[in-house]
């Protein structure tokens, strides 16, 4: 074989050699997890035949800043009611009575022993009171209404806001005659990671929410600070501390509300027998947004 064809042997074969595909393979492992936020409470009221406790809302935290997320337990059938605080039993719905407290005297000098016989929170004829001594600061305290406590749980692997707005306001009575409104009722909310007497499990691998974010909004004092939705809760961080269940990793959000008189002065504007009688309630719906 001559040189020249030699050489284009050898090209032929290094053009072959170049040109060849060699195996591969390509896998491509993918995990994705969405902020989710699962409140739980009460499936109704009492009054209603409700059940504690029930996981009602189970959000995801997928529709942008500063919009509610997107709840796949759907509509208002599945809506979660509060609990009494400190207690999984639903707030009872007929009146209003959730947790509350009635002791209708204050500074008397001797006697003056209430007994809430029927244990409604209410003061009604059920109820007795011992004879009691006065003097000129004996006075009936703003407890001769009943002071109302609810609560839900939140457990969330995400930070969350919570809204709240005020509705269906309705008052009877002299609380109809002088207008009482949503003024009239004043807000307070608070977070805890305490557990209730019946599940001693919740929050043991709990934190609270409030870390990072500025936690509660104080301004929001009563029910006319929410007549359209309103932020009550900033949250900075997940509920879910440590591995653990959804009530072990809940904490409890706890709303505290009474009858108000804005013209009373600082520090002194709870019920006063001015106001008269009658029955004052509102609807407040809480709802979970996307930081």
């Amino acid at each position: 074989m001559s040189f020249k064809k030699i050489a284009l042997a050898a090209g032929a074969a290094t053009l072959m050699t170049a040109s060849s595909a060699y195996a591969s393979v390509i896998d491509r492992p993918f995990f994705k997890v969405l902020g989710v936020v699962v409140v739980w409470g009460a499936d109704d009221f009492d009054s209603n035949s409700g059940n504690a406790p029930v996981v009602s809302d189970f959000v995801l935290l997928t529709t942008g800043s500063g919009n509610a997320g997107a709840d796949l337990i759907g509509g208002a059938a599945a809506d979660t009611f509060a609990v009494v605080t400190g207690d999984l039993v639903p707030v009872d719905g007929a009146d209003a009575v959730g947790g509350g407290t009635v002791d209708p005297i204050t500074g008397q000098t001797s006697g003056g022993a209430f007994t809430d016989a029927n244990s409604d929170g209410l003061l009604d004829a059920g109820d007795s009171l011992s004879a009691f001594g006065i003097d000129a600061t004996t006075d009936i305290d703003g407890s001769l209404a009943n002071v109302h406590k609810g609560s839900f749980y939140v457990a969330s692997n995400a930070a969350f806001d919570i809204y709240a707005s005020s509705s269906n306001t309705v008052a009877t009575g002299d609380f109809l005659v002088d207008s009482l409104d949503e003024s009239n009722i004043s807000f307070a909310l608070a977070v805890s990671t305490t557990a209730p007497a019946s599940m001693a499990s919740v929050g043991t691998a709990a934190q609270d929410p409030s870390t990072g974010g500025s936690g509660v909004v104080t301004t929001v004092d009563s029910l006319d600070d929410m007549t359209t939705a309103t932020k009550v809760f900033d949250g900075g961080q997940r509920t879910a501390a440590t591995r653990g269940s959804i009530a072990e990793q809940s904490v409890r959000f706890d709303a505290t509300y009474a009858l108000l008189d804005p013209t009373g002065a600082a520090g002194d504007q709870g019920y006063d027998l001015s106001m008269g009688s009658g029955t004052l309630q509102a609807d407040v719906t809480y709802t979970v947004y996307v930081p």
